[in-house]
């Protein structure tokens, strides 16, 4: 079975450096988090039982952290050029933020099975996304977009041609340059 294509890696690029870039990202994530939450209201605040706003900024940060990490592999061309815009950045904010507190203060069962309850719509669920995902795609969209702006039209194609696999490029860019 194949890797779908938007899935797969940068060019020239080995497992290693691969698995070094989600790890930094998860390092980065859990810096964010667990940093901010010490740094602006003690280690604590992280606590299963205490309010949710703590918990939310510490998102935040984590949030920005990640994505940052991620932008920048994306500009030295490590990681892949879809997973580190999305997929990485969105699996680790919503998988260390949560382990963190599991492993420092134990499972919350209690809280997990509210959570899964049958509920449709749960406006706190909405509010914890968006605290970890919409801070890190908007400054990795702005990163991204100062960066391209500061490259001309021949060292952009230098940069595509250098990390992208000849099999994305023919799919996606020079699908869209035809296109536009």
């Amino acid at each position: 079975m194949n890797l779908p294509l938007g899935l797969g890696p940068f060019a020239d690029q080995s497992p290693r450096d691969h698995a070094l870039v989600l790890a930094l990202g998860a390092l980065a994530c859990l810096v964010g988090y667990v940093g901010s939450a010490a740094l602006f209201f003690g280690l604590g605040a992280l606590d299963h039982g205490g309010s949710a706003a703590p918990r939310r900024v510490a998102s935040v940060f984590a949030s920005l952290a990640c994505w940052t990490v991620y932008a920048v592999a994306f500009v030295r061309g490590r990681g892949g050029p879809v997973t580190d815009v999305l997929a990485y950045p969105i699996a680790t904010v919503g998988v260390v933020p949560f382990a963190a507190r599991w492993l420092a203060f134990g499972p919350a069962w209690g809280a997990l099975r509210d959570r899964i309850g049958f509920f449709l719509f749960r406006p706190d669920l909405l509010i914890d996304a968006a605290a970890l995902v919409v801070p890190g795609i908007a400054l990795c969209a702005s990163l991204l977009t100062l960066w391209a702006s500061r490259l001309g039209e021949a060292e952009v194609r230098a940069w595509q041609r250098r990390h992208l696999s000849a099999e994305f490029r023919e799919a996606f860019v020079e699908e869209a340059d035809f296109e536009g």
